[in-house]
């Protein structure tokens, strides 16, 4: 199975990457600390990166990517087979695209720090709908490191027995 993914990851953005659509959240009060076009960059960039290595069978290198915190959260092993289980599912990646970026500073029940949500939509030949978010967390050094993700979607054969506004609902709820 990993070969198969590996042989279609080819598809991955190349730089430069095109800077998606990006907000700030109320919690940045202050302009100079807002995030800067470079760091904006180099989340897409790492964005990328991370699901490049999903995609093409490397795990470790993409759990590598996790905060602590989110590695005694999400054990590699349960996550690894989530992962090799859902690509069985929904086929070979035929594409992922980041859709928006949204900046927090210290947002509630969370350690201090910037945060960024990278919004993001994909394409799988058994899905009709793939999307999801990966929470960044900007470290002190200018480092990131993920602090959750959400994925959701729906197989072809489950969306072809739904009416169009239960497709609807379904893309609202996931926010797609």
């Amino acid at each position: 199975m990993i070969s198969a993914i590996a042989s279609t990851a080819a598809f991955a953005q190349q730089p430069p990457f095109d800077l998606p659509p990006q907000q700030v959240s109320p919690s940045f009060q202050d302009a100079k600390t807002r995030p800067t076009e470079a760091q904006a960059r180099r989340l897409v960039e790492r964005t990328y990166a991370y699901f490049a290595a999903k995609d093409a069978g490397r795990f470790a290198d993409a759990y590598s990517t996790f905060s602590a915190t989110q590695k005694q959260t999400v054990p590699f092993d349960g996550w690894k087979a989530q992962l090799e289980n859902f690509y069985r599912a929904a086929g070979s990646v035929q594409g992922r695209k980041i859709q928006k970026i949204t900046w927090y500073k210290d947002p509630p029940n969370t350690q201090p720090g910037v945060y960024a949500a990278v919004d993001f939509t994909g394409q799988f030949p058994n899905l009709s709908l793939y999307c999801g978010f990966v929470a960044w967390r900007q470290q002190d050094d200018g480092a990131l490191e993920i602090v959750r993700e959400e994925a959701n979607s729906i197989e072809k054969s489950v969306a072809e027995r739904m009416i169009p506004e239960m497709m609807q609902r379904a893309r609202n709820q996931f926010r797609c």
